[in-house]
C-alpha cells in the first residue's frame, strides 16, 4: 500500500529556503563537465543535469568516484536529495524512530526524519518507511509535489497518461509534474506510475524542479541575465571546530541516548581501546608570553582568604642563574610582585622596592600546594595581571591554584609557565567541556584531554615557551582554579573534578587513555559537526587509522546552537579572499570522501567576467571564508 498525504506549516519554512539556495544557482545555469564522475561522460543525455547537482551539493556520488546514472534511486536517498536541496534545514532528532524499520543510528536518519516531520511522507500504513525499496514514479512525483508546499492546482479532466487514470492515487500529483515541465513522460504516451526512477533521471527531475521553484522556463532553455554584482553572500552551515576526532556535542548525545565513556570514544576513534596507564608525571602549560598576552611585563600576586594582617597565603620565590640558586625570598598574600623583562634576564620588584634579577629563571610556590607547605588547608591561588597591576586587568584567562610558576625570558620575551601534577592538577583546570553536562560525557572528555596531555610530555619541553603545551586552543584550554572552583561553593567544578577522578586510580597514580595498537592515540577534539566528522587526511595530511570519518548527528540537537549557522560575507572581503576583481557567485564545488553530510573541500567563486578562483582544502575554508567557524558549509546566497 501507498502511504498517504497530509498537510503541515512547516513546509512555508521550507518554500523559502528552497528559494534562498535555488535562485543564485540557477542564475545562469550553463553545464559543468560531468567529469568528475568516471561513469558519466559529457555525451550522457543528463550530463547537464547531474553536474548541477553535484555542483549544488545534492550528491557527492560514491566514494569510488561514480554516479551509477542507470541505477535506481532508494527512498532514503530521495529523501536525502530533498533535504539537502532544502538548504539542509536544523532537525531536531527524536531518540525513538518515527518509523520501526528505520534506526536511529541509520545513515540517513536524519533526512528521513526531515522528510517525515515537513510532511513529504508518512511512511506506510503499516508503521514503516522502507528506505531500501526503490522509490517509484507515482511516489516520486507525490514527495516534489508536497516538497514544493502542495501547490494549488486544478488536474485536467483527462489524463495525458494513457496508463495513469483519473481515479489513480496519485493523478493530481503526475499531472502537476507534467504541468510544471518536471517530466513529459515517454515517447509512447505513458508515464510508467509503478516504474523506477533512476539515477540520473532523478538528477533531470531535480534540475527542472530547481528551474521552476526559481522562476526559469519549464520547457527547455534559460535566459541568462546580465551579472549583476552581490552587496554581500549569505553563507549557511552547521557545526563548530576542525571536524577530525571527537565532537564533544557529540559526546554528549550519545552520553544523553545511554552510552558510556568507553562507547563514545570508541565510536570516534575508530578501532581505538581506552586503557589505564601510568600518568604520575608533571607538566608544564605556558599560561602567559605568548599569542594574545604577548607583553614584556606583568604582575603575580598570590591570593588567599584570609586578611594582609594574616599569615594566610605564604609563598617563597627563588631566582636562578646557570650556576644556581642567587635568591630567595618569601611573603604572604596579596603583595604584587611586579615583573619585567630585559633580554633574556627577569626582574622582580616588591610593593617596598625592593629588587633581584635572574638570568636563568625564577621559581614561584605557594602554600597548600605540593612544592610548598603541603600540609595547609587553604585555598591559596596566583592572580596573574598586564604591565604593573595597578588597574588589576587580568594578562590570563586562569588562576593557578595548583604546582608552581616557572618565570623565564628563553628568547627575549617574558614567558610564565605553571608546571603541576598531570593527572589530577593539570586536568581538573582543563576547561574544554560545560561541567552541567551528562557525567559520561566529562569522563569521555577527561580521557581524551589526559591522552593529549601525555603525548606533550613525551615530546619534550619546548625551548620557545618553556613548556609542554599551552593553555589555550594551540593546545588544550585550561583555566587552572577557575574551572575547579566553578560555581557556587564550587558545585560545577566539582562535578568536573569527579568526572577527572572517575577516570583514574592508584590515587592519582594511573589514568585512562585511548591506545591504538598499543600506544596512547593522538585524541583531537573538537566542538561540533554538521552531522559526521571527518578523516584527519581529507583535513590535514597523515591518517593514523582511527581518525576516520563516522556518523555524528548527536551534533545535530537542539542543544547546540552550531547545529546551523549564517556568516555574512561582504563584496569586498569577497573579493580578497579570491582574489578577484568583483564575485558574482560562490559554489561548493567538491567535497571530502565522508558522505553525504561532507564538508567542504573546494569553494570556487566567478566574477561578472566568467573568470574563476577556488580556495582548496577544509581547514582553509573554513579560517579564509567564515571566521573560523567550520568547513560545513551547505549554501552560499547572493544578497543584491
Amino acid at each position: 500500500m501507498l502511504e498517504s498525504t497530509r498537510r503541515t506549516p512547516w513546509r512555508a519554512l521550507i518554500v523559502a529556503l528552497v528559494a534562498a539556495l535555488l535562485i543564485p544557482l540557477m542564475a545562469a545555469p550553463q553545464a559543468q563537465s560531468a567529469s568528475r564522475f568516471s561513469d558519466v561522460p559529457s555525451s550522457n543525455q543528463f550530463s547537464t543535469h547531474i553536474s548541477w547537482l553535484a555542483a549544488s551539493g545534492i550528491t557527492t556520488g560514491y566514494l569510488d568516484g561514480t554516479f551509477r546514472p542507470k541505477e535506481s534511486i532508494s527512498r532514503e536517498a530521495m529523501a536525502a536529495f530533498l533535504y539537502r536541496m532544502a538548504g539542509r534545514p536544523s532537525v531536531t532528532l527524536p531518540s525513538r524512530s518515527p518509523f520501526k524499520d528505520v534506526s536511529t543510528k541509520d545513515q540517513f536518519y536524519k533526512e528521513i526524519v526531515w522528510l517525515s516531520k515537513a510532511g513529504i511522507t508518512t511512511g506506510y500504513s503499516d508503521g514503516t518507511f522502507r528506505p531500501k525499496d526503490d522509490i517509484s514514479r507515482e511516489a516520486m512525483a507525490a514527495f516534489i509535489y508536497r516538497y514544493e508546499d502542495r501547490p494549488s492546482y486544478s488536474a485536467p479532466s483527462r489524463s495525458p497518461f494513457k496508463d495513469v487514470s483519473t481515479s489513480a492515487q496519485f493523478y493530481k500529483e503526475i499531472t502537476w509534474l507534467r504541468s510544471s515541465g518536471i517530466t513529459t513522460g515517454y515517447s509512447d504516451g505513458t508515464y510508467q506510475p509503478k516504474g523506477d526512477v533512476t539515477r540520473e533521471a532523478m538528477a533531470a527531475f531535480l534540475y527542472r524542479l530547481a528551474k521552476q521553484s526559481s522562476g526559469g522556463s519549464s520547457g527547455g532553455g534559460t535566459t541568462t541575465p546580465a551579472p549583476t554584482i552581490p552587496s554581500s553572500f549569505t553563507v549557511s552551515g552547521a557545526g563548530w571546530g576542525h571536524g577530525v576526532g571527537m565532537s564533544q556535542y557529540g559526546a554528549l548525545g550519545m552520553a544523553e541516548d545511554g552510552s558510556n565513556e568507553t562507547q563514545i570514544l570508541e565510536h570516534y576513534y575508530s578501532g581505538t581501546d581506552v586503557t589505564t596507564v601510568n600518568a604520575d608525571e608533571d607538566i608544564r602549560v605556558e599560561v602567559f608570553g605568548s599569542y594574545d598576552d604577548w607583553w614584556s611585563s606583568a604582575t603575580v600576586v598570590v591570593r588567599s582568604l584570609g586578611p594582609d594582617s594574616t599569615d594566610d597565603g605564604q609563598w617563597v620565590m627563588r631566582f636562578y642563574s646557570d650556576s644556581g640558586l642567587t635568591e630567595k625570598w618569601t611573603g604572604k598574600n596579596n603583595e604584587k610582585l611586579h615583573i619585567t623583562r630585559s633580554g633574556n634576564s627577569v626582574t622582580v620588584e616588591r610593593d617596598d622596592g625592593e629588587k633581584a634579577t635572574a638570568t636563568k629563571d625564577i621559581s614561584l610556590q605557594w602554600e597548600a600546594t605540593s612544592y610548598y607547605q603541603s600540609g595547609s588547608n587553604e585555598d591559596v591561588y596566583v592572580d596573574i595581571y598586564k604591565g604593573n597591576g595597578a588597574s588589576e586587568i587580568r594578562a590570563t584567562h586562569g588562576k593557578y591554584r595548583h604546582g608552581k610558576l616557572l618565570i623565564s625570558a628563553p628568547e627575549g620575551r617574558l614567558i610564565i609557565a605553571n608546571e603541576l601534577k598531570l593527572n589530577t592538577e593539570y586536568l581538573y583546570g582543563i576547561a574544554e567541556m560545560p561541567s552541567s553536562w551528562h557525567g559520561e560525557a566529562l569522563q569521555a572528555q577527561a580521557i581524551t584531554a589526559r591522552g593529549y596531555a601525555m603525548r606533550a610530555v613525551d615530546s619534550g619541553i619546548s625551548r620557545g615557551c618553556n613548556c609542554h603545551l599551552y593553555d589555550d586552543t594551540r593546545s588544550q584550554n585550561f583555566t587552572g582554579w577557575n574551572k575547579e572552583n566553578e560555581g557556587t561553593d564550587a558545585y560545577y567544578g566539582k562535578r568536573w573534578v569527579a568526572a577527572v577522578d572517575a577516570t583514574n586510580s592508584s590515587g592519582g597514580a594511573n589514568g585512562e587513555v585511548v591506545t591504538y595498537g598499543g600506544k596512547i592515540a593522538t585524541t583531537y577534539y573538537f566542538s561540533s559537526s554538521g552531522g559526521q566528522t571527518e578523516r584527519s587526511d581529507d583535513i590535514w595530511v597523515s591518517q593514523p587509522g582511527y581518525l576516520k570519518s563516522v556518523d555524528d548527528k548527536w551534533s545535530l540537537g537542539e542543544d547546540n546552537v552550531n547545529r546551523a549557522w549564517t556568516y555574512s560575507l561582504s563584496q569586498s572581503r569577497a573579493k580578497s579572499i579570491f582574489g578577484l576583481s568583483d564575485v558574482v557567485s560562490i559554489k561548493v564545488t567538491s567535497r571530502t570522501s565522508g558522505g553525504s553530510d561532507a564538508a567542504a573541500e573546494k569553494i570556487t567563486a566567478t566574477s561578472s567576467t566568467g573568470k574563476t578562483s577556488s580556495i582548496s582544502g577544509p581547514d582553509s575554508i573554513r579560517s579564509k571564508l567564515v571566521g573560523g567557524k567550520s568547513p560545513w558549509i551547505w549554501s552560499i546566497k547572493a544578497n543584491y
